[in-house]
């Protein structure tokens, strides 16, 4: 199962500080019931659970890397402003800070769990587009806030999250895998022995961080560099930016027991690792594209994490082998002409005699994709292909009728395969071919 990222790897980070603060906690409305579950849908790896925030619809990105609940765009209920705090927090990829206002006595409602009485961080700046960035309707992050009052059981089988009441959790877990971990910040952190290319084996300090879909990240320093083995890539979104690294291999990962063989890394230079929150305490980040492969129980109150291997654990995690990143504008409604059908002796067929009425006008909604950037030495690279260029089709299918995970799919194709592209450069449409190569085997050829 191949996973491209659509954007390449999205962290979007806000990096606050770590504020206490006595609020409600979420709590089931039927008191009587063991455990709920939550439905979720996956993008890019990335956790999306739908809620009503005060009486608006919102979709949240399932984070256990943030510990305080955003929102981002503007507030419709100015009455939430009258006695909010005006603060400034630090981005990763920006150089000024952005503007947040902090909210109590916020309602979230998931269905058959919520909350009176929540702080909320609603980003107003514009610079800040979740959905631009994922390529779906996202509109905030939740973790800590949700994770600290329940057990939960995560399964990206299924897609589904169960929500345990601690008093009423009676889980026999002897088949998984335990560990405990510490916060730091509000956030889980693990320790995970490692191997590197270079067969040196470190005990490395990592946080489980779901708001990212990539594999592991490590943070480069006098002591850890980035392997011979590697190339530059554009790993992940900041506010403004894209952030820059280099992308290779480890030769295996321990997660308690299980051991992964060969999973992706990638090195963060010393200057983007700066802006990460409390990275002095910290080696790395590990993301979905590596707890996909495990069936979870959470438990913050006692911080223990329980884990066993799913049928993802094997996976292929083969790179994007197009070397396009692409990036979600939003829609725009266009004028269609749609011909008429009519009958002509009980067989239909377009209407070619009355030419005043050969034609029905409708709306159309088409997606807008543009190419953000191009990988150097990938196979996008070496074609006629340019920022700015919006996406039309792929091999032949417009993306008005391709999901993300359609698009991640054709452009993660097999070593050799043809892609047939199609694009919009100042009104003219063009035709190109992009032979798929994985630069990340390739580094590990030469």
């Amino acid at each position: 199962m191949k996973h491209l990222k659509l954007i390449t790897y999205i962290c979007v980070l806000i990096l606050a500080t770590n504020v206490v603060s006595s609020q409600s906690k979420f709590k089931f409305k039927n008191e009587s019931n063991r455990a709920v579950n939550l439905d979720f849908k996956t993008v890019n790896n990335l956790i999306i659970i739908p809620a009503i925030l005060n009486d608006e619809y919102v979709n949240f990105l399932l984070d256990t890397g943030v510990n305080k609940t955003k929102i981002f765009g503007q507030i419709r209920d100015s009455t939430l402003l009258d006695n909010a705090d005006f603060i400034s927090l630090r981005s990763l990829g920006s150089e000024e800070p952005v503007k947040a206002y902090k909210t109590t006595n916020n309602y979230i409602d998931f269905g058959p769990i919520s909350s009176q009485n929540q702080e909320v961080y609603y980003i107003t700046d514009p610079r800040f587009n979740l959905a631009e960035k994922l390529g779906v309707d996202v509109q905030g992050i939740i973790g800590y806030d949700l994770f600290k009052d329940f057990i939960f059981r995560l399964n990206f089988t299924n897609k589904s999250l169960r929500i345990y009441q601690h008093d009423q959790f009676n889980r026999k877990l002897r088949s998984f895998d335990s560990m405990k971990f510490r916060f730091i910040q509000n956030k889980p952190h693990i320790q995970v022995p490692v191997e590197l290319q270079d067969k040196s084996k470190k005990d490395f300090i990592f946080l489980v961080d779901s708001g990212s879909s990539d594999a592991f990240w490590l943070f480069e320093n006098d002591d850890l560099k980035a392997s011979e083995n590697s190339f530059e890539d554009y790993i992940g979104y900041g506010l403004e930016k894209l952030v820059e690294g280099k992308r290779s291999k480890l030769r295996t990962a321990k997660i308690g027991k299980y051991r992964l063989k060969e999973p992706q890394v990638a090195f963060i230079d010393p200057v983007s690792s700066e802006l990460f929150e409390a990275s002095m305490y910290k080696d790395g980040i590990i993301g979905n594209e590596i707890l996909r492969r495990f069936r979870w129980f959470i438990d913050y109150k006692n911080r223990m994490l329980y884990f066993k291997p799913n049928r993802f654990f094997k996976d292929n995690s083969n790179y994007d082998r197009s070397g396009l990143v692409l990036i979600y504008i939003g829609e725009e409604i266009k004028r269609t002409k749609i011909p008429v059908m009519v009958s002509i002796n009980d067989n239909k067929t377009y209407n070619s005699g009355n030419q005043g009425v050969k034609f029905d006008v409708r709306l159309q909604i088409n997606k807008l994709i543009s190419i953000n950037k191009i990988r150097p030495n990938s196979p996008a690279s070496e074609v006629d292909i340019q920022i700015g260029d919006r996406l039309m089709k792929l091999d032949g299918k417009s993306v008005n009728t391709l999901s993300v995970q359609d698009i991640n799919e054709i452009l993660s194709g097999e070593e050799g395969d043809i892609v047939k592209i199609e694009i919009l450069r100042d009104k003219i449409i063009l035709k190109r071919k992009i032979e798929l190569k994985s630069q990340l085997d390739a580094a590990f050829k030469d």
